[in-house]
C-alpha cells in the first residue's frame, strides 16, 4: 500500500535526547493499513501531542507505542531500547505507562483503594499469597502522595463510581503515576469535559510532566496549543507534519488536509 503524500516535515530541537521513538511503524488489519511507515521522535522532558481527524491512526499508534498491539513491521524504542517485542507489563517496568480513553477504574472501590491496588504492581506484594489487607497500608503514604499530586486528597474515601467524569480522569492519571513512569501516554485526557474540567486537567498535566515526558492524543486544539512543546499530525495513518505548534499550524498541507481553510487556532 502506498501513500500519495509527500515526505513529512520535522522540526527537532537541536541537541534533544529522544525518550520514545517510532521507526517506520506499519500496522495492517486484514488488508487495511492503520499506520503507514510512521516515524517520529519524542524528546525527553517534552509534552508532545498526536493529533489528526478520526480514523487517522492515533489510537493504533498509541497501542503500538505501549505494547498493546504488535507492529506488522517497524520498531518502537524507549530510551534507546527496543520495546515492541515486549509485553505491556514489561514495557511499564521499563518506564512507560498510559491511560485509556475509556474509564478503567474499579467503580466499587474507593479512590484510595484504586491507587493502593495499582501500587502493588511494582512492589513484591502481588507475588505473596495470603497477604493481609493491612500490608497494603505499607503503601499508604505513597498512595496519599499520589492523591495529593492529582488533586484527589479530599475524595480518597469516595467510591470511584461516584466521581465525576473529570475526577475519574484525575484518578486514572494517578493510577498511571503509581508505576513511576518516565514516559506517560494520555489518551484523550479532556474528552467529554466542560471548560472547568479542561482547565483542571491542563494544570494537572503540567504538574505531572515535571521530570518526565508526556505524550497525549487530544482533539481540543486549545489544550494542544496551551500545553504542548511539539505536535505530530497524522493523516490516513501517516505522519503529515511534526514540529512546534505555531509552525505546524501554518503548514499548507496541514491546513488543506486536516483543518480546511480555517487552519489551527
Amino acid at each position: 500500500m502506498t501513500n500519495p503524500m509527500t515526505t513529512p516535515i520535522y522540526h527537532d530541537a537541536p541537541g534533544a535526547h529522544p525518550a520514545l521513538q517510532a521507526v517506520h511503524l506499519v500496522k495492517d488489519f486484514k488488508g487495511f493499513r492503520a499506520t503507514n511507515n510512521v516515524t517520529l521522535s519524542i524528546n525527553e522532558g517534552e509534552i508532545h501531542a498526536i493529533i489528526g481527524p478520526n480514523g487517522a491512526g492515533k489510537t493504533t499508534l498509541f497501542n503500538l507505542l505501549s505494547g498493546f498491539l504488535k507492529p506488522t513491521s517497524g520498531e518502537v524504542m524507549l530510551f534507546g531500547e527496543r520495546i515492541d517485542t515486549l509485553q505491556p507489563f514489561q514495557i511499564v517496568r521499563r518506564g512507560l505507562s498510559r491511560s485509556f480513553q475509556i474509564s478503567s477504574v474499579f467503580p466499587t472501590m474507593t479512590v484510595r483503594e484504586n491507587v493502593l491496588v495499582a501500587l502493588q504492581s511494582p512492589s513484591n506484594l502481588p507475588n505473596q499469597w495470603w497477604t493481609p489487607v493491612s500490608r497494603l497500608e505499607e503503601l499508604g503514604p505513597h498512595a496519599d502522595q499520589i492523591l495529593e499530586d492529582v488533586g484527589l486528597t479530599h475524595d480518597a474515601d469516595r467510591l470511584a463510581a461516584d466521581l465525576s467524569h473529570g475526577e475519574k480522569r484525575q484518578l486514572e492519571i494517578g493510577i498511571s503515576l503509581t508505576q513511576n513512569p518516565k514516559v506517560l501516554l494520555l489518551d484523550e485526557p479532556t474528552s467529554g469535559m466542560g471548560s472547568e474540567g479542561v482547565a483542571r486537567v491542563i494544570d494537572l498535566v503540567r504538574k505531572v510532566a515535571r521530570g518526565r515526558t508526556v505524550v497525549l492524543v487530544e482533539h481540543n486544539m486549545s489544550v494542544v496549543s496551551e500545553l504542548t512543546d511539539r505536535i505530530t499530525v497524522l493523516q490516513y495513518g501517516s505522519v503529515l507534519a511534526s514540529g512546534r505548534y505555531d509552525e505546524v499550524r501554518q503548514d499548507p498541507r496541514v491546513i488543506e488536509a486536516y483543518l480546511g481553510e480555517e487552519g489551527l487556532h
